[in-house]
C-alpha cells in the first residue's frame, strides 16, 4: 500500500467519481482506476461500487476511508514539521532602557547559549515605547516596569515580578557627599545634577522639590545611562539611578525624601510565539536578579 494510492483513494470517494478524482489528483482516469484496483487487490475487498453515473463506497470503503484520511493527514502534518525542523525559532524581546545594560547583556548571554535553536532579537526604548512596540505586534514580551494597575485594553495581559528596587543618589566616590551613609534632598541644592532625560523617577522628583520650595542646579541632560554614570564617576555632578546601576567610580546614598520603588519584571500576551515566550520566562525565573 503506497501513500499515492490513498490519495487516489480519498479523491474518488469524496467526489464519487474515477474522473472528477482524476482530475484533482492531476493523472490520467485509467491511471487512476488502475491504481484503485491495485488497491482492492492488496486489501482483498471492494472498496467501491462502480455504475454508469458514479462510484459510491461499499461499507469496506466507507470504514477504511476514515484510516486513510487519518494516515495521510499525518503524513502532511510530518511533512511540513520536518520542512519546519531547521527554520530558527524568533523570539522578540522588548527592553526598557532604564535596565542596566550590564544586566540584560548577561541575560541575553546566558540564555543564548543555553538555547542556541531560538533566535532572540532584542529592542530597547522607553516605557512609553515599550507599549507602542507591543500595541503595533512588533514584540513578544517586554522586560519592563510593572505596574499595579495597568491600562485597560492592552495586548500583554500577564506578567511576572523579577525584582523591585528604589532609586538611589549616585555621587562620584570623592566627593564629600560620598561620607554621607544617606541623603536629603535639602543636601543637593545647588550641586550639580546630571538630569536622566528617560527616568520615570522625573515627575515624582518634580513634585517632591515643589512641596519643599526647592530646585535642582541642572549641569548635562542626557538619554543615556551609561553616559550619565560616566559624568558622575568623572565628577560633573551627582544623578539620580536606579539601586541596581553600577560603576567603579561612584557611590550610591539612598534619599531618605523618597522610598518609592519600582518593580521590574516580564509582561506578554498571547502570541504565535507564546512557546518560546513561555520558554524564555522560566529561564528568566532562575537567573541571579538584584
Amino acid at each position: 500500500m503506497e501513500l499515492q494510492q490513498l490519495r487516489f483513494f480519498l479523491a474518488a470517494a469524496e467526489l464519487e467519481s474515477f474522473t472528477r478524482g482524476a482530475k484533482r489528483a492531476f493523472v490520467s482516469q485509467p491511471a487512476l482506476s488502475a491504481s484503485i484496483a491495485k488497491l482492492e487487490a492488496e486489501v482483498g475487498v471492494k472498496l467501491f461500487t462502480r455504475n454508469k453515473r458514479n462510484v459510491v463506497l461499499t461499507p469496506a470503503g466507507r470504514m477504511f476511508l476514515k484510516r486513510a484520511r487519518r494516515i495521510v493527514d499525518e503524513c502532511v502534518q510530518a511533512k511540513d514539521e520536518l520542512k519546519h525542523h531547521d527554520v530558527q525559532r524568533m523570539l522578540r524581546l522588548g527592553v526598557v532602557n532604564t535596565v542596566s545594560v550590564a544586566l540584560v547583556a548577561r541575560l541575553i548571554e546566558q540564555y543564548r547559549r543555553e538555547n542556541p535553536a531560538t533566535r532572540l532579537r532584542v529592542i530597547d526604548g522607553t516605557e512609553a515605547e515599550m507599549e507602542r512596540l507591543e500595541r503595533d505586534g512588533r514584540i513578544d514580551m517586554a522586560l519592563t516596569l510593572l505596574h499595579e494597575k495597568p491600562p485597560g485594553g492592552r495586548r500583554f495581559d500577564l506578567s511576572q515580578p523579577l525584582f523591585a528596587e528604589p532609586y538611589v543618589i549616585a555621587i562620584a566616590s570623592g566627593h564629600p557627599l560620598s561620607q554621607s551613609t544617606s541623603l536629603k534632598l535639602e543636601d543637593l541644592e545647588g550641586e550639580p545634577f546630571i538630569a536622566r532625560s528617560h527616568c520615570e523617577f522625573r515627575r515624582v522628583m518634580q513634585t517632591l522639590l515643589r512641596s519643599k520650595g526647592l530646585h535642582l542646579d541642572v549641569a548635562y541632560v542626557t538619554d543615556q545611562d551609561a553616559r550619565a554614570l560616566a559624568l558622575v564617576e568623572a565628577g560633573v555632578g551627582f544623578a539620580i539611578i536606579p539601586e541596581h546601576y553600577t560603576s567603579s567610580g561612584i557611590v550610591k546614598r539612598p534619599l531618605l525624601d523618597a522610598t518609592a520603588q519600582r518593580s521590574i519584571g516580564f509582561e506578554w500576551g498571547d502570541s504565535e510565539n507564546r512557546e518560546e515566550v513561555d520558554q524564555f520566562v522560566a529561564f528568566a525565573r532562575t537567573a541571579r536578579w538584584p
